[in-house]
């Protein structure tokens, strides 16, 4: 099995290595060639073993990133091309468009690939019990990337998050993904100039995980939220007296950060509300 996987990962390592930009003329043309339900009930189930065998054996982010986002593309070219011909809701294929948006760790990605599940909602399958009731799951990828904030168990709060995800219309999927692709190339080009503080990563209000993320100032002199070598850029929206309140660029909830003057971070809702006061990382 290692020998499969490094093989595959070379062979992908290979390919990436030719081109500046993901091949999407490439794969639409490979997608278009695919003629009957079983061409493509075995293209879907390459992308499965591409996403298990590879994707989560990759530790390199550059590489994972262009893993994850061409598997994304590809899916949203088969629907684009095929429709649900030779899409089994209950066997790989129905697994695919979830581990695509579960195993992303781009935030921007994941809003422009949403409507891919909202269109596998509609076909229902694995996509209602994969990882609990729909949409625990969908949520909690979503809400773990762009603010390491857990939403499960609660219940209460998924359809207004549902809502607020199905409000962000996303014109043309592959084009969008394509665009966040060569943003986390640009964001790597930065560097780090300045740490103003770090916290305990905190999933939930009384557990502490494992891991730090901090306050990050880069080299184009703004301001990230870093957490597991990734940056996401921060936008100022108000400053108070003993603190300023900050919003992730493109976050989809509403939520920001409360960042005072004594080191002390929140995350709060829409409404103002505290969600999660971390600990301080002295």
């Amino acid at each position: 099995m290692k020998k499969n996987i490094t093989i595959l990962l070379i062979l992908f390592l290979t390919i990436s290595s030719c081109h500046s930009q993901i091949p999407i003329k490439k794969y639409r043309t490979e997608i278009e060639k695919l003629n009957t339900e079983k061409q493509i009930s075995e293209y879907w189930n390459k992308l499965h073993k591409i996403d298990q065998e590879i994707l989560v054996n990759t530790r390199e982010l550059r590489i994972a990133d262009s893993i994850s986002i061409s598997n994304m593309i590809k899916t949203a070219l088969i629907f684009d091309i095929h429709g649900t011909k030779g899409y089994n809701s209950n066997g790989y294929s129905g697994f695919v468009p979830i581990l695509n948006l579960s195993h992303n760790q781009i935030g921007q990605s994941q809003i422009a690939y949403w409507p891919i599940i909202e269109e596998c909602k509609e076909i229902g399958g694995a996509i209602e019990s994969f990882g609990g009731k729909y949409p625990a799951y969908q949520l909690e990828s979503v809400t773990l990337t762009f603010y390491n904030y857990s939403v499960f168990n609660q219940e209460e709060k998924y359809p207004n998050l549902i809502k607020k995800m199905s409000e962000l219309k996303t014109d043309d999927i592959v084009n969008e993904l394509l665009k966040t692709y060569e943003y986390q190339n640009e964001l790597r080009k930065l560097s780090e100039v300045a740490k103003l503080n770090s916290w305990h990563l905190q999933n939930h209000r009384d557990r502490i995980d494992e891991g730090e993320f901090s306050i990050v100032k880069m080299s184009d002199d703004n301001l990230y939220l870093k957490k597991y070598e990734r940056i996401q850029k921060l936008e100022l929206l108000k400053t108070n007296n003993a603190s300023k309140e900050y919003r992730i660029i493109n976050e989809p909830f509403g939520w920001k950060y409360v960042y005072r003057e004594d080191g002390s971070l929140s995350l709060i809702d829409e409404k103002d509300n505290e969600l999660i006061n971390y600990t301080l990382i002295k």
